[in-house]
């Protein structure tokens, strides 16, 4: 009986700290608050997401939960939208107690070592971020007295190198911990001060740009999905895509899909990786990077790789790649077949031109007068010089209204359409006219060499390919 008893117990306990393991409550006490409730806010790659509410209670607020809380760095929210952070990991049971006023330095925590050291750390580099911001201030306020500068400088340095080691510190000592990593991971590249000497015995100025790039994510698990609840995750992923990477088509393509497949691993990291480059490439507003949305789409979305996409979403993502692929520069224009203002039929693929303008327009669109105006000029002077004839494609259905703005814009001379009377597929489909005005540039053979860009790019950009094409 005295065994069974034992057992009993035994099995009492560890189903009680069984219990105690699941789920998350956090419980916070305010110095000094009249808040009603608290938001527990999670990060999540470039944005927030509320996790849970907690309410005023016997003064204190409690957040729970029966599942765990994904690892990461989460936001507790007053109601002014004032914020602290805490990590959340491992331990999902313990309590805080601070004041809004100066919540780092009033911080008190039980049960829970992860935030105990993340705000003896915080404390600490907030304190020695002060004191950089002092010497640094003090040091533009010398401007012109070199010796006090010079002097200045090697304390700025000193603390610096201070800050740097207490980072350092913290990785060592807090090797398995969230916040360890995370430190690890948003730690910038060490550049060599020595340049390694190209054949010619010259210094190779590239190695900087190379070596940076090549280290840029040492210590950075794409596939650690509690990164992807920090604000490190997006940011550095997004400084990588668009600062430091040269932005070319082939290159974003190459290294965006490095990306993604290193964080396919975890199923959220993968969601997030192919959501944002495709993201990113498709609303760039640097002319040819839908290149990069079409490819990744190809390889993701159109593959069935993407599999938590629902079938509506997917089959609006199919529509948009098929719809920017024809449209990619490089490849031939989609003909064009409408009715001039004699009703006459003009194609757009038997225009002779070395360089033919695309563009939809609409006599109510303020904006198009002042592109064709910026055009217009441009176009009587030199058109012939550069050899180039407009196709103008006119948004309205009504004759008369077309007409008139065609006397007032006077553009008589360009080749003037009427959108709604293709014999073609509806060119805002076939040409992705979401907005007016729009502007295609062709070449000779009407391949698009650009696309978007406002009339005085466009002009630049035929000056500058002319040149090329005379030197050649």
């Amino acid at each position: 009986m005295k065994y069974l008893i034992l057992i009993s117990l035994f099995l009492s306990l560890n189903a009680a700290v069984y219990a105690q393991n699941e789920g998350y409550k956090i419980q916070v006490k305010l110095n000094n608050s009249s808040d009603t409730s608290l938001l527990l806010v999670s990060y999540y790659g470039n944005t927030n997401q509320i996790a849970d509410t907690a309410f005023l209670k016997n003064g204190s607020y409690i957040f729970t939960g029966d599942k765990a809380l994904g690892g990461g760095i989460y936001l507790v929210v007053f109601q002014n939208k004032q914020y602290f952070e805490l990590v959340i990991d491992k331990e999902q049971h313990f309590s805080i107690q601070t004041d809004p006023a100066d919540p780092i330095n009033q911080m008190i925590i039980k049960n829970s070592k992860d935030n105990l050291a993340f705000y003896s750390y915080l404390k600490n580099i907030n304190s020695l971020g002060k004191k950089d911001q002092e010497l640094n201030q003090k040091y533009k306020d010398l401007e012109g007295e070199k010796e006090k500068q010079a002097q200045l400088k090697i304390e700025i340095d000193t603390l610096t190198a201070q800050i740097k080691k207490t980072k350092q510190d913290f990785i060592d000592l807090q090797a398995e911990s969230l916040f360890a990593k995370i430190l690890m991971a948003s730690k910038e590249p060490e550049i060599p001060t020595v340049l390694p000497l190209k054949d010619d015995g010259t210094p190779d100025s590239a190695y900087i740009y190379k070596y940076y790039k090549m280290h840029y994510f040492d210590d950075f698990d794409f596939a650690d999905e509690r990164l992807l609840r920090t604000p490190i995750y997006a940011n550095k992923i997004k400084r990588y895509f668009k600062n430091v990477l040269i932005q070319n088509p082939d290159t974003l393509i190459k290294e965006s899909i490095a990306i993604i497949e290193k964080s396919k691993p975890n199923k959220e990291t993968y969601k997030y990786t192919i959501w944002y480059f495709t993201y990113e490439s498709e609303t760039s507003q640097i002319m040819g990077m839908d290149e990069v949305f079409v490819a990744l789409g190809k390889k993701y979305y159109v593959t069935g790789e993407a599999y938590w996409t629902n079938e509506i979403v997917l089959e609006r993502m199919k529509k948009r790649i098929n719809t920017l692929d024809r449209l990619l520069i490089g490849n031939q224009a989609p003909n064009l077949v409408m009715q001039d203002t004699a009703f006459k039929l003009q194609s757009l693929h038997a225009v002779n031109a070395k360089y033919t303008m695309v563009v939809f327009w609409d006599p109510d669109c303020g904006h198009c007068k002042h592109e064709i105006s910026d055009l217009i000029s441009w176009y009587n002077e030199d058109a012939s010089k550069y050899d180039v004839k407009i196709f103008a494609v006119c948004a309205d259905t009504n004759m008369v209204k077309m007409t008139k703005k065609i006397h007032e814009y006077k553009i008589k001379a360009w080749i003037n359409v009427d959108g709604p009377r293709s014999l073609t597929e509806n060119y805002h489909e076939l040409y992705d006219i979401i907005s007016t005005p729009t502007i295609y540039l062709l070449d000779e053979q009407k391949n698009i060499i650009a696309k978007r860009l406002n009339a005085k790019q466009n002009i630049d950009f035929i000056k500058r390919d002319y040149d090329l094409k005379m030197k050649k």
